[in-house]
């Protein structure tokens, strides 16, 4: 009995794998713009950052197995640059819908440069364009 109970004690230790790191995800503001970041909670919390022009700030961080991707708690993303332009983001249906001509911070994949494990959403001058 003790000898297979030894035998699984060492199959279940040496059949547990590293699941990875955890993933950071990065906002670039490359605007000529200081922006505000607030995330709004499902729950009713937020939670606000300030990225200054040609900086990056790290908002989010994901746990293997990457299941919720970035902002999985969050119902919306609201950029407040200092000129009063605001452009609000939604969470997309579906993951299936995120694809490289639809630019939001939701996905993702499709709208991040990922180097090591931070993937960087680049807040660029067609995003403020886009804001209103």
């Amino acid at each position: 009995m003790y000898k297979f109970l030894l035998l699984l004690t060492v199959f279940l230790l040496t059949s547990c794998t590293d699941q990875g790191e955890s993933k950071h995800y990065a906002f670039k503001n490359t605007t000529n713009y200081n922006l505000e970041v607030i995330l709004y909670e499902r729950f009713g919390n937020n939670d606000s950052f300030s990225i200054k022009r040609a900086k990056t700030k790290v908002l989010d961080q994901d746990e293997p197995p990457y299941d919720d991707g970035p902002f999985g708690l969050f119902d919306s993303l609201k950029l407040f640059f200092e000129d009063s332009k605001q452009l609000t983001y939604i969470p997309l249906s579906s993951k299936n819908d995120c694809s490289d001509s639809i630019k939001n911070p939701f996905c993702p994949y499709s709208n991040y440069n990922c180097v090591g494990n931070i993937c960087t959403f680049l807040v660029d001058n067609i995003e403020y364009q886009k804001a209103r």
